[in-house]
C-alpha cells in the first residue's frame, strides 16, 4: 500500500511545483494530459512526431480556446503559442493543413513562435520547420 501512495504522491508534488513556476505553461500541460494521457507535457505532444491526428487536432482546438478566455495575458500568450504550433506540428509531422487560416496569417503566427526567446527551443524549431513547409522548403 505505500508502494502505491509514493508514485501518486511524487506525481502531485510535480505538478504543484509546476503550476507554481509557470502556471500558464502547467494549464497547458494539463489540456496536453486530458487530450493524451501519455504524454509528460502539452510540448511532447506537439513536438512528438509520431503523435495523432487527431490529437493535433484536439490540442489546436484547446489552445485556441486558451488563447481567447485565458484567465491572465501569459494564459492567452501560451494558447496562442501552443495554438499555432498544434498548426505547425500537424503541417510538419503529417503534411495536413488543420486550420483554414491563410498562408499569410500562418506565418505570421509561426513567425512570432519562432521569435519568442521563451517558448522552449524545440517549439520554436518546429515553427521554424513549419514555415519551410508552407514555402515548400526542407527544413
Amino acid at each position: 500500500m505505500k508502494d502505491e501512495i509514493k508514485p501518486q504522491l511524487n506525481e502531485t508534488l510535480r505538478w504543484a511545483l509546476d503550476i507554481s513556476a509557470n502556471p500558464a505553461m502547467a494549464s497547458a500541460d494539463w489540456l496536453a494530459a486530458d487530450i493524451d494521457p501519455g504524454c509528460n507535457s502539452a510540448l511532447d505532444l506537439l513536438v512528438n512526431s509520431t503523435a495523432r491526428l487527431s490529437h493535433l487536432r484536439q490540442a489546436k482546438n484547446a489552445f485556441k480556446t486558451m488563447r481567447i478566455v485565458g484567465e491572465t495575458s501569459a494564459d492567452r500568450r501560451v494558447g496562442a503559442r501552443f495554438y499555432a504550433a498544434s498548426i505547425a506540428a500537424a503541417l510538419v509531422s503529417h503534411e495536413k493543413r488543420i486550420s483554414s487560416q491563410s498562408d499569410e496569417a500562418l506565418k505570421r503566427a509561426f513567425k512570432s513562435l519562432l521569435d519568442d526567446a521563451e517558448m522552449p527551443e524545440k517549439l520554436r524549431d518546429l515553427a521554424g520547420s513549419a514555415l519551410c513547409a508552407l514555402d515548400g522548403r526542407s527544413p
